[in-house]
């Protein structure tokens, strides 16, 4: 699979789960545009997930590149998602059923004869009053788990606005997370932890603070 930043090409494996970390929209829209550019011409279904304004954008700068958007969302090969109920659980945020949303999503695009599945998720927009740093890290952690142990067929990027992030999340998200994208430049990550052995840390952790309670 193939991640394209600002005219550079990485390489990818599948089952990837990169943390983008960005200052302004325009970073979240270049991103996500060149992510559904490259899924739609290698025959993989697509999704972006964030705010109406920015899928607008979005829509916007993969038709100035000549990406037929409505006719890839009437095949059903691209999807995008501006509301952020559909990845909360009665209004929270629940790391799990995001988690199961995801491969659901995969296995639908397995199922309608889509090479593979690839999106991005603006995090930020989700969480953002109804999530927890733990119950965040702990989606990241079980989801890298998960797709990479699975070698699923998808890529994903999830988007945090930085501005937002205090700074030891920001650390420990970058843990989770084997390639990082920081504005213009895509950065393999040196310090990438075991994430199942980090997920596990983390349940243990909050067992804890709830017998302590």
């Amino acid at each position: 699979m193939e991640l394209q930043i600002e005219g550079k090409t990485e390489h990818i494996k599948q089952g990837s789960h990169i943390c983008q970390l960005y200052n302004k929209t325009s970073e979240v829209v270049n991103v996500a545009a060149s992510l559904i550019q490259t899924g739609v011409q290698n025959n993989e279904k697509c999704f972006y997930a964030g705010s109406s304004d920015v899928i607008q954008e979005i829509k916007a700068v993969c038709t100035q590149a000549d990406l037929d958007v409505e006719a890839a969302i009437d095949r059903g090969q691209l999807v995008f998602i501006d509301r952020r109920e559909e990845f909360l659980q009665g209004r929270r945020f629940d790391p799990y059923f995001v988690l199961s949303q995801h491969q659901s999503f995969i296995a639908k695009s397995v199922k309608e004869g889509w090479s593979a599945a690839r999106g991005a998720l603006d995090m930020s927009w989700v969480t953002e009053g109804t999530a927890t740093p733990s119950q965040v890290l702990k989606y990241e952690a079980a989801a890298d788990a998960v797709f990479t142990f699975q070698n699923s067929p998808v890529a994903i990027v999830v988007q945090y606005n930085y501005a937002k992030l205090a700074g030891e999340i920001v650390v420990e998200l970058l843990k989770l997370h084997p390639l990082a994208v920081v504005g213009k430049y895509i950065k393999r990550n040196p310090y990438y932890v075991d994430s199942e052995e980090y997920f596990m840390r983390i349940v243990k952790i909050d067992r804890e603070r709830r017998m302590a309670g």
